[in-house]
């Protein structure tokens, strides 16, 4: 596999940053990773760190595609978190959320719980984006609000699944892996970056673009031009399929 990839992380305007996003790609497989520690949680950057690393640990240990499989990498996260919660320098009560992305050559499967987002985008549209975990789209859905009034909402930080270490019945992934093809792309991103970008962005800048980064360049230059002083902490991954 040769997929295109491109990732950032800032603090914004934060003192620290909470967001923590990585990539590996070994034996023909990549697994794409977001992580975003919750704000007002002490050591939220701890807590998204511990977890991206330890799934990344168990994919490398054992790379694969298959719900089975990003199922395990999920549970070695649950229980390397599990264990160091409580222990020094790492506080109890930290949360996080979570989202995943497994590739080979010719398939895709992801994963996510909290209200970090997956979307993924087939000639240059939106095909599926992940639901978020949170009171805004439990008010979304309920007709009570507009899908678009999810961003910027007063209760948009409160969440109604996060990774915890608990058993995690809310972690959502697909069932069966899909087939992607030659120019299939995916976005993966904390709240501090979706929040300022409409979907409808997305799709242009990734039409206007070849390259990865370049797209996740775009995106970031609208996202900077919007934020207001204090904003949360940004960031986003981005996968071509070459």
């Amino acid at each position: 596999m040769d997929p295109d990839v491109a990732l950032l992380s800032r603090a914004g305007g934060r003192n620290k940053n909470e967001d923590y996003c990585r990539f590996d790609e070994k034996d023909s497989f990549g697994c794409y990773l977001l992580a975003d520690g919750l704000g007002g949680h002490k050591g939220g950057d701890v807590a998204s760190r511990t977890i991206g690393e330890a799934v990344s640990e168990a994919f490398l240990a054992s790379p694969g595609l298959s719900p089975e499989k990003l199922s395990a990498y999920v549970d070695h996260a649950r229980t390397v978190f599990t264990g160091a919660t409580g222990s020094r320098n790492i506080p109890a009560g930290m949360k996080s959320t979570l989202v995943v992305l497994l590739l080979s050559s010719t398939q895709a499967l992801w994963g996510h719980i909290g209200d970090s987002r997956l979307y993924y985008f087939r000639s240059d549209k939106i095909s599926f984006q992940t639901h978020d975990h949170s009171v805004p789209q439990m008010l979304a859905d309920s007709g009570d609000i507009r899908a678009e009034q999810i961003r910027f909402h007063e209760d948009r930080n409160r969440l109604t699944a996060a990774f915890d270490g608990s058993d995690m019945p809310r972690f959502e992934y697909l069932k069966e892996p899909i087939l992607i093809n030659k120019g299939d792309a995916f976005l993966l991103c904390s709240d501090g970056f979706w929040e300022y970008l409409t979907e409808g962005d997305m799709e242009e800048d990734l039409k206007n673009t070849a390259e990865a980064e370049e797209w996740l360049k775009l995106m970031e230059k609208r996202l900077l031009e919007r934020v207001k002083s204090g904003h949360d902490n940004y960031s986003a991954l981005t996968v071509k399929i070459r």
